[in-house]
């Protein structure tokens, strides 16, 4: 496999400096039923733009390899919690034909189209993973662009889209152009700096490439003629920004980035994948959660394969297959049932304590937990 070299800030094209490699990391974050030989990996390098010090990854998988394979089936509680927030946040502020960009599950878009101030939802995606028989909802296989749309929309939304573009900057602004003026585009973004300085390993990896803050979405959208209407914060890692289309130039803070955040992440897991070794005693009665990168980026990182029974994944689709770049299988926690004390690996993210109070209230209250 050849890999995509970045060379160049994805913000202001100045070069950019390697600070941290981790070495042959899985270019696949699901699961797999191939054998392990068939795993493609490469190095996941850190790197720093020497002028405005935005973070991101050197190298990147040609998209058609590193979305050959859908990943994305369970949506748990979070998720849903989510998709209503944010398709309340949209129905604040469009109206009338809207163009969802992503959006396989339909989950959106089936929550906006109860609304009458929505006509139609065309949801864009290249691995729609779900049917509807609504006549609101058109689906199309396939890019967004100007050569795939038909009707300029009121409104473009896409949630949790714009850290998986390759050049943010530039296709932002390529959607903005097929808006008219005053049209909308209303996003869900995650706040990949926040969850880095929190220890996520879901942060950054290759599919979303690069460190996006507050600060530069609100650069990138200013880029695009993209005035913000509201910011309004779902959490701590994630946030809702409505911008109308303007003609005008867009003022806004293009200080330098605060890159600290990325040293820090580095610090942190060295210091918890020793802290973690030190705890496993047990590979019988141990698991580590999430047939995911969660699980991926702590075992590259050091923790050892040798160590765990198996990975617990609550996703069926997953169950049985092998967590891709390890030879590691995925089971349901509810095999903690029958083990006296299991101990997990939980390290989740922002889905941490749900996946926590499941098992201790629905399968095992005496699963030992390591956070």
């Amino acid at each position: 496999m050849k890999v995509i070299k970045r060379e160049n800030c994805i913000y202001c094209n100045s070069p950019i400096k390697h600070v941290h490699t981790i070495k042959d990391f899985p270019i696949s974050m699901g699961t797999t039923t191939t054998k392990q030989t068939c795993d493609l990996s490469t190095d996941m390098i850190f790197a720093k733009c020497e002028n405005c010090s935005c973070v991101q990854l050197v190298n990147l998988i040609p998209l058609e390899i590193l979305y050959k394979d859908s990943h994305a089936h369970s949506v748990g509680p979070t998720w849903q919690k989510h998709h209503k927030s944010f398709s309340e946040f949209v129905l604040k502020h469009a109206e009338g034909n809207i163009v969802e960009v992503g959006g396989a599950h339909l989950i959106l878009a089936h929550h906006l189209e109860k609304s009458k101030k929505i006509e139609k939802i065309t949801v864009y995606d290249t691995n729609i993973i779900s049917t509807t028989d609504s006549h609101k909802i058109i689906l199309r296989e396939e890019f967004f662009n100007h050569k795939t749309i038909t009707t300029k929309p009121d409104a473009i939304i896409h949630s949790h889209v714009i850290e998986h573009l390759y050049n943010p900057k530039e296709e932002i602004k390529d959607m903005s152009n097929l808006l008219e003026e005053n049209g909308l585009m209303i996003i869900s973004a995650p706040v990949i700096d926040k969850m880095m300085k929190d220890g996520f390993t879901n942060a950054m990896n290759f599919e979303h490439t690069y460190g996006l803050t507050k600060k530069l979405l609100r650069k990138i959208l200013a880029n695009a003629n993209l005035e913000i209407i509201e910011e309004k914060d779902f959490n701590e890692h994630c946030v809702f920004v409505s911008a109308k289309k303007v003609t005008s130039p867009v003022e806004f803070d293009d200080s330098n980035e605060d890159a600290s955040y990325l040293d820090m992440f580095i610090d942190y897991h060295n210091t918890e994948v020793s802290r973690i070794n030190s705890l496993l005693k047990n590979p019988e009665k141990t698991f580590i959660f999430g047939a995911h990168v969660f699980s991926q980026f702590l075992l590259k990182y050091g923790l050892n394969e040798v160590d765990f029974s198996c990975v617990l994944d609550n996703d069926s689709k997953k169950q049985s297959q092998r967590l891709y770049g390890t030879n590691l299988t995925v089971k349901s926690p509810k095999i903690l049932k029958n083990i006296d004390s299991p101990v997990v690996i939980l390290k989740a993210g922002q889905y941490t304590e749900e996946i926590k109070q499941d098992i201790i209230n629905n399968i095992n209250s005496n699963t030992r937990f390591i956070l």
